[in-house]
């Protein structure tokens, strides 16, 4: 039957093209679709696993489907459940590595030394620990950043190093004193019961290799896998999917090696170009027909892509409109290339172009000032795309944090967020007494406080152990109203019972309003949970906030300009595209290009944000620019000069043409 017929006659292959048909019906053995950008491969994605549930009559529970965000996972199940229509397609295992990861970990908690109530620990909880650490140890803060602690740290174990190899690879890269605070860093994890997101991965791998029954359960559970942005994935993903797909070998990864722009949060792109390698009967499909930019965009993305080694090979095309060239922007100083910016969205504006189908995208967020300031003063609505998530700001950390302990109480990354939250006669001091009494009587900071005795041992008295014996029998008493009150009601119970909302000031102050209004939403969103899942415990609400990930906002329907970072575009799509600061050493990254020989990384960079652009690209720079309290020359970008002169035009060649 030829792709024609089969078009006709199925509804999950109607409005395919053959090669996305192939990509979708070809089930068997190991499969790379190279999916350039606007290929629709979301929709290959969703209709093979909706074709896989339908025709192929694979129970959804035999399905393991791995992304990379909150967004795409939720996206893809809808898209599924709809194509479906079935009940049982509610049980497909779809979402984050890590999510999927921590599902596994939970039934499998026994085997990694957790409890089935392991607490996952997200980035900034990861930070107040580290602090802590060196703090105990006596380190420097400002030559032992708990930030560059974490990297190191989170870098050994994406290389799915721990216990001694993890110590020596961090002190041959940073030195001893790194490797130390690691060493007390999973001291403290293992003694909370908790996990950082790379532990989620970790584990999983150590798990499956040192238990071969266990492993081999998973492998027969899972007859199908699928990866997107399989580009994106490091070397414990990589793992996970090579130890899951070991026997039946059904294994689909989806990604573009031309969209590789996250080598430095440790992804791999040898993963997808050493596909066939590691897997010598994969078949290879290649989706080239681009439905989102015009055929001028996708000519000079190609004309810059192409000069990379490291790809597989392939060409978007479009049998849409050719469209405008690309158009070259430049101002004579950052004022003037940001002034210039904001009058081409006015006037694109004025046109009819709506503001959310534009956006301003940069190469570092330091940048984004002289744009939000030439938009402010031109009136033009816009939102910086990253700031503040909801879930990180302080209130909304504390209260989480009191949760933690309330389902947890040995979790010391969430118990020394709150023990002086609000204060209450428990400083530095005192918490070093406890910490250090704790850790050299192998007990947790908890079976301290509720013990008087081992209060007065940790050389606590007076009102201070007085208020170290309240907080703990408040923690013991929430623990026991928790099975019998909504989480609402237990949240209500904590601010009453501490005085939270009293401690935060003058409740008529702006910032204070805020930070209440912010509180308030957050019981809302205890409320919609509870109603959701009625039989949850709250253990699966907190997992349920340590998966959320990274801020995915809305960037459509908000009636303003978008501006963010090149990273933060990613996934995304615009009617209109200004890539600005396209200038020596800002982009190309001078130091990504000169300490980590990033400059192909650079050049994808540069690809994902032009073909962010669906109908116009302006590329801009400026003449001069201060930077660092200077005004210097600056200089075009090498990737001006990667487009051919026919391929691109100047702003007055552009309005010249439109009058």
């Amino acid at each position: 039957m030829s792709p024609e017929e089969i078009n006709d006659q199925h509804p999950l292959l109607r409005g395919l093209n053959s090669v996305q048909q192939e990509a979708v019906t070809r089930t068997e053995g190991p499969l790379m679709i190279i999916a350039g950008a606007g290929s629709g491969k979301t929709r290959v994605i969703t209709h093979r696993i909706a074709w896989l549930i339908t025709e192929k009559q694979v129970h959804p529970w035999r399905i393991f489907a791995a992304t990379f965000t909150n967004k795409a996972a939720k996206e893809m199940r809808y898209r599924v459940l709809q194509l479906c229509q079935s009940a049982d397609a509610k049980k497909l295992a779809i979402g984050t590595f890590h999510a999927q990861c921590a599902a596994i970990l939970r039934r499998e908690s026994d085997s990694a030394g957790l409890t089935p109530q392991y607490t996952i620990c997200d980035s900034s909880d990861q930070i107040a620990l580290l602090r802590n650490c060196v703090d105990e140890l006596g380190f420097d803060k400002k030559h032992l950043t708990p930030g560059s602690a974490q990297e190191i740290i989170s870098l050994a174990k994406m290389k799915l190093l721990e216990g001694q190899e993890a110590y020596d690879f961090i002190e041959a890269r940073r030195g001893e004193q790194y490797a130390r605070v690691y060493e007390r860093y999973q001291q403290h994890l293992r003694k909370s019961d908790a996990v950082d997101f790379d532990d989620l991965l970790l584990l999983v791998v150590k798990i499956w290799q040192d238990n071969p029954a266990i492993l081999e359960h998973y492998q027969s559970r899972y007859q199908y896998i699928l990866v997107d942005e399989y580009q994106d994935t490091n070397l414990a993903q990589f793992e996970i999917v090579r130890l899951l797909a070991g026997k039946h070998h059904n294994l689909c990864v989806v990604g573009d090696e031309d969209q590789s722009i996250y080598s430095w949060r440790g992804a791999e792109i040898t993963n997808l170009l050493e596909f066939q390698e590691r897997f010598p009967d994969a078949f290879i499909i290649r989706l080239e027909q681009n439905y989102r930019s015009t055929g001028s965009i996708l000519e000079a993305s190609h004309a810059v892509i192409s000069r990379n080694t490291q790809r597989l090979g392939k060409r978007l095309w479009t049998d849409g409109a050719k469209g405008d060239p690309i158009i070259v922007l430049e101002g004579a100083n950052e004022t003037d290339e940001a002034r210039r910016i904001a009058e081409q969205i006015a006037r694109l504006r004025y046109s009819g172009t709506p503001l959310d189908e534009m956006a301003i995208f940069y190469r570092v967020n330091a940048l984004s000032r002289v744009y939000e300031d030439a938009l402010r003063q031109a009136q033009i609505p816009y939102r910086v795309v990253g700031g503040i998530r909801f879930y990180d700001r302080k209130e909304i950390k504390d209260l989480i944090a009191y949760l933690q302990v309330i389902v947890n109480p040995g979790n010391l990354i969430a118990l020394l967020r709150i023990i002086n939250e609000p204060k209450r006669s428990l400083g530095d001091t005192a918490v070093s007494k406890l910490v250090g009494y704790a850790h050299d009587n192998n007990s947790s900071v908890f079976e301290v406080l509720l013990d008087p005795t081992l209060l007065a041992a940790a050389g606590l008295k007076g009102k201070t152990a007085n208020s170290a014996s309240t907080f703990a029998n408040m923690i013991a008493q929430w623990r026991y109203k928790a099975e019998k009150v909504t989480p609402r009601e237990l949240v209500e119970s904590i601010l009453a019972q501490t005085g939270y909302k009293e401690a935060m000031g003058d409740p008529k102050a702006i910032e204070t309003a805020g930070r209440l209004e912010n509180i308030d939403e957050f019981l809302n969103a205890l409320d919609e949970f509870h109603e959701q899942m009625p039989e949850a415990a709250l253990f699966d609400y907190l997992e349920l906030i340590a998966l959320r990930g990274a801020d995915e906002g809305e960037v459509g329907g908000t009636g303003s300009v978008s501006l963010m970072t090149i990273h933060n575009a990613k996934g995304l799509e615009f009617d209109v595209v200004f890539i600005a600061a396209l200038e020596k050493d800002i982009f190309p990254n001078a130091r990504a290009v000169r300490e980590q020989n990033h400059n192909e990384e650079e050049r994808r960079l540069f690809y994902v944000a032009l073909t962010r652009a669906k109908k116009r690209a302006y590329l801009c720079n400026a003449w001069a620019r201060r930077l660092y309290g200077h005004t210097e020359p600056a200089y075009p970008s090498i990737f001006l000069n990667e487009i051919p002169r026919d391929m691109r035009i100047s702003l007055k060649e552009a309005m010249d043409r439109e009058d």
